[in-house]
């Protein structure tokens, strides 16, 4: 009778040892797991690769900087062509230069109201334009400006709608850096460009 509680004694030591050898490693296991960091799929290389092509970041100007880039843009990088007008940005936008009327170089001012499209490029709506003591209606001035002035190619006017466009997505400096505008407020001297540099 002795024989037979010591060996129940020793099944149930035995048991109660198993349980809690049990309960130990589904704890290990369940902590190894939490703690491991898991990877859905495969990485997302093209992402990475994007990220490393070009360093992207916002600028905030005011219009005497702008104008400064400008400046120096036309004499700089339009110093082999013949650069004959001016762009500033003041309270509107303002284009102004010089075009052959009636054989005659007639000054121009032309006046512009400034848009930023989606796709970060800049739109500019010609609201009046002066031509010396002539009253010119905006579209035939336009295509004044348009047949005789040398602007860059990713300017590009339209005389019907009145408008120019700065295809900035078509603009790239010699070292790749390029430009989309994010915002442009004239009234309260609030620009921000978008810059995108390579990552060389």
């Amino acid at each position: 009778m002795e024989e037979k509680n010591t060996k129940q004694k020793l099944n149930f030591w035995k048991w109660a040892f198993l349980l809690l050898l049990s309960i130990v490693l589904g704890v290990t296991i369940w902590l190894t797991i939490q703690l491991t960091p898991v990877v859905q799929g495969e990485p997302n290389l093209e992402l990475s690769e994007t990220e490393e092509e070009e360093i992207t970041f916002q600028i905030y100007a005011q219009k005497k900087d702008l104008n400064q880039l400008v400046t120096t843009y036309i004499d700089e990088e339009l110093s082999n062509k013949q650069v004959d007008f001016n762009f500033i940005l003041d309270k509107e936008a303002q284009l102004s230069g010089i075009f052959q009327l009636f054989g005659r170089d007639v000054g121009f001012s032309l006046f512009l109201d400034p848009f930023v499209m989606e796709n970060g490029n800049l739109q500019f709506k010609a609201t009046r334009i002066s031509v010396g003591a002539l009253d010119l209606p905006i579209s035939f001035a336009m295509n004044l400006i348009k047949s005789q002035l040398k602007v860059p190619k990713w300017v590009a006017i339209d005389t019907k709608k009145e408008i120019i466009v700065f295809n900035l997505n078509e603009f790239y400096l010699e070292s790749g850096m390029h430009f989309t505008a994010e915002k442009i407020d004239l009234e309260n001297d609030d620009i921000r460009i978008n810059v995108f540099l390579p990552n060389k």
